[in-house]
């Protein structure tokens, strides 16, 4: 019998296959490590690992033997610490029936063929074209393209915000979560760009999980804050770190943002927008290849309405931050100048952080320069 634990992996893969994302942190597992270890590989050397398995295989594999094969690839090729037959046998055994005999010869080729295979790799197999040829033209230095993509092979380090006084650390071991909330180092450091004075009301505007709501209501006790979200399931955890904190000075509405509308223009908006997060890659390696350029273009097109959305409810001399979890231009830098040059009375003001996060008077931290998460955010002002 297979693996329970690996069999979760293989459900995971077939959801992607089917171009859905779906979490497991196993954290029901004593040996979670090992199995978040083989979830990164496997994403992490996507790429790579399909473009051996199409040395084997015919065009149509079914998706339950594609899964199957990726998951043994993956440890056979780039996990050490797997037996080779162990890597086999699992995958065989998750494999329905009539579709044992491909997934064991074709994983026993592998095996069989391993350091001729492993002589073929490069980190560039490990990216979708699209990406690749993005961020190959950004980079008129080959050695710096090269890092660059290496870094986002980097495990992503976790850290720790204090609730009492705003100061964040490197995660170590363990924690009291009734005082540290756990946060992306890049995350942390948006809501705090600027320091605004007299601040009355604050609107945070895709609020949930909350982790940048528990900063602004620390940051400004004094305020009051209006948290929405439209989504009920995150809502709900967003209630529930509210509260966990003690974040008194903030009310949670269900709704969605493009129909808001309470009548109240706000000092200080918070526009955590959606988009395609590929500046999460450390951590979500597979969102990389649920992309491509089109949903890039259809998300900045989105953007741009919470944009515009967001500006009609700033107050005159009121600020706005903008920011999403992504480095690519549509959804950061050329959606801030498709708004500047469509009101005159929005200007953009550089962050109050060190420099080297600072690109074009905007906040944007490239992996490589970085230790967290790759984000855009710029800094609105509407004048009086």
């Amino acid at each position: 019998m297979a693996d329970k634990t690996r069999r979760r992996l293989y459900n995971l893969l077939l959801n992607f296959f089917n171009g859905q994302i779906k979490e497991d942190f196993f954290t029901d597992n004593p040996y979670k490590k090992f199995y978040r270890k083989i979830y990164f590989e496997i994403f992490r050397h996507f790429g790579f690992i399909q473009y051996i398995l199409t040395k084997y295989l015919k065009k149509d594999t079914p998706i339950e033997s594609m899964a199957a094969l990726t998951l043994g690839a993956a440890q056979i090729l780039f996990l050490n610490d797997i037996p080779d037959y162990a890597a086999v046998n699992e995958s065989v055994e998750l494999t329905p029936k009539k579709q044992k005999p491909l997934v064991n010869a074709v994983l026993r080729n592998i095996v069989k063929n391993k350091i001729n295979l492993l002589k073929e790799y490069h980190i560039y197999y490990d990216f979708p074209h699209y990406f690749f040829d993005r961020w190959q033209k950004r980079f008129k230095n080959k050695n710096e393209f090269e890092l660059f993509l290496q870094s986002l092979h980097k495990i992503p380090k976790y850290y720790l915000v204090s609730t009492s006084n705003l100061s964040i650390y490197e995660y170590k071991n363990g924690y009291d979560d009734s005082i540290y909330y756990p946060m992306d180092i890049n995350s942390f450091k948006i809501p705090l760009l600027k320091k605004l004075q007299n601040v009355q009301n604050i609107l945070d505007c895709c609020a949930a999980p909350g982790g940048k709501t528990i900063l602004l209501s620390k940051r400004y006790p004094n305020a009051k804050i209006i948290a929405i979200e439209k989504n009920p399931d995150r809502l709900k955890v967003l209630s529930q770190n509210l509260r966990k904190y003690n974040c008194n000075n903030v009310k949670v509405i269900k709704s969605d943002f493009f129909h808001f509308n309470d009548n109240t223009l706000y000092d200080f908006i918070l526009l955590d927008a959606p988009c395609t997060a590929l500046g999460t890659i450390r951590k979500h390696p597979e969102v990389l290849w649920l992309k491509n350029d089109r949903d890039i273009n259809k998300m900045s097109n989105y953007q741009k309405r919470f944009l515009e959305k967001g500006v009609s409810l700033l107050k005159k001399g009121g600020y706005l931050i903008y920011s999403v979890c992504s480095l690519e231009p549509e959804e950061g830098f050329e959606n801030i100048h498709w708004l500047l040059n469509k009101y005159d009375n929005i200007k953009l003001i550089s962050p109050e952080i060190d420099k080297s996060l600072v690109q074009d008077n905007c906040f944007y931290t490239l992996p490589h320069k970085s230790e967290g998460d790759g984000f855009f955010a710029a800094i609105l002002h509407k004048k009086d």
